[in-house]
């Protein structure tokens, strides 16, 4: 019987991780990936379709969405009801490069 339990739960976890598409599971984001895809026409929910939700709001007046690289880096991009400024900053808020 718990033979049977087994064998059941393995292929219906094996079916579950089938179904899961590539594009479903969050990469980690790299500098490149913002130098590609953000453009200063890209709206908040064109932003987080393309880059997820941003790990934080750092804003006060405006809203600085960061988000958080693979190397410890972060973008932070300042937004109202677009994108006013995109910026590569090191751990320490220095600015490595200004993307938009």
């Amino acid at each position: 019987m718990m033979k049977k339990i087994f064998v059941c739960i393995s292929i219906a976890f094996f079916l579950l991780a089938g179904c899961i598409k590539s594009s479903d599971v969050k990469k980690s984001l790299t500098y490149s990936d913002f130098v590609v895809s953000l453009n200063s026409g890209m709206d908040y929910a064109a932003i987080v379709a393309k880059f997820g939700e941003p790990k934080k709001d750092i804003g006060s007046g405006i809203h600085i969405y960061v988000y958080q690289l693979d190397d410890l880096t972060e973008i932070w991009i300042g937004y109202l009801d677009r994108i006013i400024y995109a910026r590569h900053v090191d751990t320490n808020q220095n600015v490595l490069h200004i993307l938009i």
